[in-house]
This record gives structure tokens, sequence and C-alpha cells, in this order.
């Protein structure tokens, strides 16, 4: 049996998003159990956000909203920046791990841009 991709599953931005959620649980997992519902779960929060708000993004929505969930995606990319670095400064994370997030980070919501980007250009070309 063939499996359909829905049209967010196609995107390089999804799959590099979704690799960072994953990133995040297995980071998460190490932090004390203190942190259980503290910072552990808004990081793991802030990356399935992002993810999320792709997927919602590609459906079918109006270009204006596409625009506002691809905003939020990458707002929730720049939370869950903060609270690695939070993480990093509270010593859960190495500052390797952290950097690994940072870079992670940068391709992704550079990769948000450019679609948010897409969109915007498209719109503009049909008010034209």
């Amino acid at each position: 049996m063939k499996t359909y991709l829905f049209s967010f599953e196609k995107l390089d931005v999804w799959k590099d998003a979704h690799a960072l959620v994953l990133l995040t649980y297995t980071a998460t997992k190490k932090f004390p159990t203190s942190e259980r519902f503290g910072l552990s779960n808004w990081m793991k929060q802030s990356s399935i956000e992002i993810v999320s708000n792709i997927s919602l993004g590609s459906g079918p929505v109006p270009r204006k909203e596409q625009v506002v969930f691809y905003q939020r995606a990458y707002s929730a990319g720049m939370e869950l920046l903060n609270h690695a670095l939070i993480a990093r400064d509270l010593g859960y994370l190495t500052p390797e791990h952290c950097l690994e997030y940072r870079i992670h980070l940068e391709m992704v919501t550079g990769k948000i841009n450019a679609l948010k980007k897409s969109v915007v250009a498209k719109t503009l070309e049909v008010a034209a």
C-alpha cells in the first residue's frame, strides 16, 4: 500500500523542523526531573509549535493566513532558542549542544522566512 504524503510532509523545512523536535525530546530526557513540567516542557512545546504551524500553513488556507502560520513558526523558533540558552546557562545543555540548536534553528528559521516571502510574493503577483 502506497502512503500518501500531505503537502507539509514534502517540505524540506518541515522535515528539518521535525528533526528539531526529535533533537529536543532527546536533549530534554537528560534534564533534571524537577524540570519535567518546566523548561523541558516549554522546549518540547516550542519545537512542536514550529512543525505544527508549518503544517497548518501548508494546508488549504488563504495566503494571508499562511503568512501568519509561518510567522508563528518563526516566533516559536526564537522561543526555542531562548529556552535552549537558558538550559545552557543552567547547565542542562552543554555549550556544544546549544550551538547545535542554534545552527539547526538558523537553518529552519531561514527556510521559514523564505517560504513566507514566497507566499507574500505570490500574494503581490495576484494583487497586481
